[in-house]
Parts: structure tokens; C-alpha cells; sequence
């Protein structure tokens, strides 16, 4: 090949990115560049493709075609490397990998492809000179094989490492964006035009400072390539020395001139030790004259006055609630921003980072465009707010008064229950349960934390209207109660059948205790759909600890065995619990040791399905809890169980165990529950609801309870 010779690069950029690559190209090397599966190509000498690889901000790979082939089998593909002639590429005493993607029906796995590919060209070699290249990491050159749908692409990596990896940054805050989508985030943001005009950067949470870095090099006119060891072309037998080291040369005296003339760029962070790390970058790339972080969190942020600063532009990656921060918590943050932008920026340029609409509204003004993109596997969308043209606020929908009627409400519910509550020492009780139409979530208070269920809305209802309505109540309660955000734990209920109730739904495993009656308790608000507490039960928990003297007590489906926790603390004789998770079984058993108790011969917790269990049960007791879930199919029974269905048997096995003198309490909380007419003829059966559901749950009782003893 001649060095006037025409190459075809293929680009690979991140996801998102295409149509600013296309631009990057053209402005770098003034070729035409076309889409490439998924990514770009373009056409042109080779200290083209150099200068590319040395200036783009935005591409992973540079990559010099070598052949691709329409037909997708593996039999083209051993022809397709065996017609490149390798001793262009490659010295037959050199090293080689090679990078080997997509699979055919008979290469399905990505290091046997590799394998195949590097063996055809071994081949070539021991053919030739009766020596062959050796396999390496660190190869002097690496082969990129691509597998498409309809198309398969040999081509030589010119790039060597990821061309995101700018090698100025040591450390970094949680959460980094990568170097190469900053500078894309400041490309669509038209961040070079900006400088070129001498207007100002601030990144007002910057972290360890990357859009900062990306913003500095740009507005200093740095190539991204210079704080690179090497690239992948430099061990290449093609490779035209004089002309790299022409291109170098050419970037350190533009990279000089440019940073003497920036203009200011400027960062901020609460954290200082990311600030350091920012600093230490910036002295790095020795941009620090014009560029600096400060540590300012954002809610004390005003105009500095100490810098000469012409409006330009903000551009920001803010948290939001994927892996920094939590979204209810983050309403504030991105309030915040619209703040300074309408009193203190009304002429700068804002873009902002983030997945969450919801969040991007609270900033309370319209963007002139939004742009996705991809952090990593998260999609998230680039908000434009133009200073000169910036869209009217956002609309408040409502929203804002019906937060008015949410607090209120929640006031005049916790005034309401605040004398019983201070008289019976409760720690954990019900707040609110959708009192209002715009508000369908059940706040229960545990103590210092707040467990938040939002029931599913309507379909007429848009989810990023349901997931604003949440987060906003959320920031309502956290203020009302005076509870950080982290300690309030957020779900959302619906129908569940079976087992699927008692799930594991996270695993913090951050047990809490709350204090009923003086009986103490262990809950976990945020591994489970439940708590490991139906506080709907309290009164019947209190009756049955003010009824256990010397009792002999059985507690069916005991879930976490708060009824004998309370059963022992009343004085019963014995207790027995029965339920088929070993989990809750266990939960219970350190409730029951939380009350100085221990589980023994007296105190048993039996791991049986209660169905399978009462028939084969003997022995009489004094007061029997039954309380089974509406639903059950759970692969561990041996048949379902529907309390409508069931119930009749569950009873009479119940009484069946009772002693003369004895009481059955039985609930559920199937809301169309009849009981049966047999049974109502066989026993005395008293309906207790009313008594049973406590006074936080009086709007709408969660369930139905009975008293149920023997005819004589």
C-alpha cells in the first residue's frame, strides 16, 4: 500500500452518539462520513484516520478495513482472512490478537471465533516462512471480526485501548460519567462555538470534575489523544511515522496556544475530597489558570464574583436515583437548578443530564429540545434550556395545591390519632391511607422510618404523572415528619397471590424494632412487600396478650409470630406456631427472644403447612389464632388454599383442637368473606370487626375477624 493509498475506517462510538460522530469527522478530517453498523465510516488517507483517532472526543475505536463479505457462514469467513495478505500487517515473528464478536451455527462462543480467526492466519504465516506469529494481550497488532445479520467485517484496531480513556483522571466519585459522553453531552450543547466566543463553563456539580476536564480541553483546543501512551497503529508495518509525528507536533503547538487564550471553566461540588480529584485533573492537563473547582454545595451556589464571567453555558450530569441518590430526595436538587437558572443564569445555556422525566420536570422549565443517550446500560435523555430562547415554566398541572391538601390531611390525621397513640406508647401505626383520590399510597409510621405503599394507579393515569404525584408525596412526608428520605421506604402494592407476598424484594436486610404494648418487635421495611407486621391486627395482638394467662396457645399461619410474641408476654403457658417458611419461623423466634424468651419444648415453632398439619394434630388448647392468607398456592403445600373454599374445614379442625371453655380468633382479609351456614349453626360465632380493627384503620377495615367458641 502507498501512503497516498484510500482507506475505509470504521468507527465504533457509544450508543446514541452517531450523528455527532458524523459531524466529528468531517470537522477533523473534512471527509464525508456514512452509518456503519452501528456506528460510522468515512473514506480517506491515512494520516486521516491518524489525525481522527488523535482528535475525536467522542469514538471507542478507530478500525482500517481489510475485507467484509454478504454471505454469513463460516466457510467465507475462513475464506475472508485467508485473501488478506498478513505480511503487510504483520512481521511472521510478531504478535497478534484478535477481538471477535457476533457467532455463526458453528462458532457460537466469542473465544473459540477468536481462536478460529488467529489459526487461519498462523496458517498463512507457517505456509509462507515456516514460522508463525505468537498470541498476546499486549500484541503488536489486534484483528477486529465482526458478525452482522447480513454482513461479516475483518479490519485492523488502529486505536489500541478505548478511546475514552484519556489517562488524566486518577480518581473519580461515585457514579462517573465516561470521558467520551461528556464530551458528547458538550458537543450537542455546542460547547465549541461557546468557547471560540470566549463565554463561560460551569458544571455546578461537577464530582471529580470529567465534563469539566472534557470542557477545559476543548475550550483550551487540547486533542483528547495527546495523554495517550500509544495506539494500535504505531507496531503496524503500514504505520507512517513522519506523519504522526507531524500530527503531534502540529496538537502540542495548538494545545499551547489555546490554553493561554481560554475562557473560564469553572466547577462545584459539596463533596471536597471529588473536588481535590477535579483540581489535581485539571493541573494535570495544566488547564488550571483558566480552569478551577471549588467546593460549594449547589443550595449555597451564587454568582462568584471573583472570575470574569461572559453567560455561556452550564452543563451538569446530576444524580438521578439509578446508582447516586434517591429520587424522592433528588426533587430538591433539580428544583434547585431551575432556581439558578431563572434568578441567577436567565442568559446562560443549560443542559442537564438524567433518566428520570419526573426529576426533569421539577427543574419547572420547558426545554427547547431533549437528546438520548446512554449512560452506561441507562437510557437518559440530554434537557436543553436555551438562555435567549428559554420556554415558558412548566405548567403546574394542580399539582402543587393537591400537595397542600396532602399535608393538611396528613396533619389532620396525625392530630386525630396523636391521644391514643401517646396513651398506649404505639410506635407503629398508620399515617394515611389514600384519603385523597391524587394521593393512592399507605404511610405507616415505624418509629423513626415511614413505609410508603403506593397502590397501583388507574390506567387512564400516566405513569410519569403517578411516578411525580409519589415522589413529590414522598418529599412531603419526609418534610411533615422530619425524617430523612433514605429512612422511608417506598413500594407498590398490588393483587399478590401465593407465596408472592413474602418474597424477598431487596436484600438490606436493616432490621428495625418497634415497641406494641411493651411487647418488642422486629421489622423489616424494605426486603419485603410486607413488613414482617400487620398493624391492622394490633388490638387483637393486645387482646391476646390480655388473655393468655396461663393459656395454652396455637398460632396458625404465624407469619413472624407476633401473636406469641404477645401470647408470652401475656403469661401464656405455652405457644405454639405453626408455618411453612423457614424464614418467618426463624423472624419469630428472635421476636420471641427479644422478649426474653426462648424457643423450647413449651414454645415451639413448627415448619408444616397448616392444612396438612391440623389433620394430624392432637392436644387441646385454650385460645387458637387462625389467620390464613386469602390465597395460597406455594409449591411446598400440597394443595391450594382459598379461605372462602377452605375455611369450614380450617374451623372445624380448629374447634376440633379447642378446649370446652376456649376461643378461636379468626380473620382474614378477603373483603367478600360469608361464612358458612353450617358453621353458624355448630358454633357461637360472634362477628368482632369492629372491635378488632383499630382506630388508624377506620376508614376502611383491612379485615374481617370472628370469635369463635363452643356451643356448650
Amino acid at each position: 500500500m502507498s501512503l497516498s493509498s484510500h482507506f475505509q475506517f470504521w468507527i465504533t462510538c457509544p450508543q446514541g452518539t452517531q450523528g455527532l460522530v458524523k459531524q466529528e469527522v468531517e470537522t477533523i478530517t473534512e471527509q464525508t462520513a456514512s452509518d456503519w453498523h452501528k456506528g460510522v465510516s468515512f473514506s480517506g488517507a491515512l494520516v486521516d484516520g491518524y489525525r481522527y483517532c488523535l482528535w475525536s472526543r467522542i469514538a471507542n475505536r478507530v478500525i482500517v478495513s481489510l475485507a467484509e463479505v454478504s454471505d454469513v457462514t463460516t466457510d467465507a469467513l475462513q475464506a475472508l482472512v485467508q485473501s488478506i495478505d498478513w505480511d503487510e500487517h504483520l512481521r511472521p515473528t510478531g504478535t497478534l490478537k484478535v477481538n471477535f464478536t457476533g457467532y455463526l451455527p458453528e462458532i457460537r462462543d466469542t473465544r473459540f471465533g477468536a481462536q478460529k480467526v488467529k489459526d487461519w492466519i498462523v496458517d498463512q504465516f507457517r505456509d509462507r516462512h515456516g514460522v508463525r506469529p505468537s498470541f498476546d494481550r499486549d500484541a503488536d497488532i489486534e484483528i477486529f471480526v465482526q458478525i452482522a445479520k447480513k454482513k461479516m467485517f475483518v479490519g485492523l484496531d488502529i486505536t489500541g485501548e478505548s478511546l475514552h480513556k484519556r489517562h488524566y483522571r486518577q480518581a473519580t466519585g461515585p457514579a462517573p460519567i465516561k470521558e467520551n459522553l461528556a464530551a458528547a453531552l458538550l458537543l450537542a450543547s455546542h460547547w465549541p462555538e461557546k468557547a471560540r466566543h470566549g463565554e463561560t463553563f460551569i458544571d455546578l456539580m461537577c464530582g471529580s470534575g470529567t465534563i469539566m476536564a472534557e470542557a477545559a480541553m476543548i475550550a483550551a483546543d487540547c486533542a483528547p489523544g495527546l495523554g495517550r501512551r500509544q495506539f494500535g497503529f504505531e507496531k503496524w508495518l503500514q504505520h507512517d511515522t513522519n506523519s504522526w509525528r507531524n500530527l503531534l507536533t502540529e496538537a502540542r503547538q495548538r494545545r499551547t496556544a489555546g490554553a493561554e487564550n481560554m475562557p473560564s471553566v469553572l466547577g462545584y461540588d459539596a463533596d471536597g475530597g471529588v473536588v481535590a480529584a477535579a483540581n489535581a485533573t485539571l493541573e494535570r492537563l495544566a488547564l488550571h489558570k483558566h480552569a478551577r473547582c471549588y467546593q460549594k454545595a449547589l443550595e449555597d451556589w451564587t454568582l462568584p464574583t471573583h472570575w470574569t464571567l461572559k453567560p455561556g453555558l452550564w452543563v451538569s450530569n446530576p444524580p438521578y436515583g439509578e446508582r447516586l441518590g434517591h429520587k424522592p430526595e433528588l426533587l430538591r436538587t433539580y428544583r434547585r437548578i431551575g432556581a439558578i437558572l431563572k434568578e441567577q443564569l436567565p442568559d446562560w445555556d443549560a443542559a442537564m443530564l438524567t433518566s428520570d422525566e419526573t426529576l426533569a420536570r421539577e427543574i419547572g422549565l420547558r426545554p427547547n429540545h431533549k437528546r438520548q443517550f446512554y449512560n452506561g446500560r441507562i437510557g437518559v435523555n440530554l434537557y436543553h434550556f436555551s438562555g435567549a430562547e428559554r420556554g415558558d415554566n412548566v405548567q403546574d398541572d394542580g399539582l402543587t395545591e393537591q400537595l397542600t391538601y396532602f399535608r393538611n390531611r396528613l396533619d389532620k390525621n396525625l392530630k386525630r390519632l396523636r391521644k391514643w397513640l401517646n396513651k398506649d406508647s404505639i410506635e407503629a401505626f398508620r399515617v394515611y391511607d389514600a384519603d385523597i383520590p391524587e394521593f393512592a399510597i399507605a404511610v405507616d409510621k415505624y418509629g423513626d422510618y415511614l413505609h410508603v405503599q403506593e397502590y397501583a394507579p388507574p390506567k387512564s393515569v400516566p405513569e410519569h404523572k403517578a411516578q411525580r404525584r409519589l415522589m413529590n408525596a414522598v418529599d412531603v412526608l419526609a418534610e411533615c415528619f422530619n425524617i430523612p428520605v433514605v429512612n422511608i421506604a417506598i413500594k407498590r402494592r398490588e393483587r399478590q397471590k401465593g407465596a408472592k407476598q413474602y418474597e424477598r424484594k431487596a436484600d438490606s436486610r436493616q432490621h428495625l424494632e418497634v415497641v406494641e404494648y411493651g411487647v418488642r418487635l422486629k421489622v423489616n421495611l424494605f426486603d419485603y412487600l410486607d413488613t414482617g407486621l400487620f398493624l391492622d391486627h394490633r388490638n387483637m395482638r393486645h387482646w391476646v396478650q390480655q388473655n393468655s394467662q396461663d393459656k395454652a396457645v396455637l398460632n396458625l399461619f404465624c407469619y413472624t409470630g407476633a401473636f406469641s410474641a404477645h401470647a408470652f408476654v401475656g403469661g401464656a403457658k405455652s405457644v405454639t406456631s405453626v408455618d411453612l417458611s423457614k424464614t418467618y419461623l426463624a423472624w419469630g423466634k428472635d421476636n420471641l427472644v427479644l422478649n426474653n424468651g426462648r424457643p423450647s419444648k413449651g414454645f415451639e415453632f413448627v415448619h408444616a403447612d397448616c392444612m396438612t398439619w391440623l389433620q394430624e394434630a392432637k392436644g387441646v388448647y385454650d385460645l387458637i389464632v387462625l389467620d390464613p392468607p386469602t390465597f395460597s398456592n406455594s409449591a411446598r403445600m400440597k394443595d391450594t388454599l382459598d379461605v372462602q373454599r377452605d375455611h369450614e374445614f380450617l374451623v372445624n379442625e380448629c374447634m376440633r383442637l379447642l378446649s370446652n371453655e376456649g376461643v378461636l380468633i379468626f380473620s382474614n382479609n378477603y373483603q367478600r368473606f360469608k361464612i358458612a351456614d353450617s358453621l353458624q349453626q355448630k358454633y357461637r360465632i360472634k362477628d368482632i370487626t369492629k372491635r378488632s380493627v383499630p382506630d388508624d384503620f377506620a376508614r376502611k377495615a383491612p379485615h374481617i375477624c370472628f370469635e369463635i367458641r363452643h356451643q356448650s
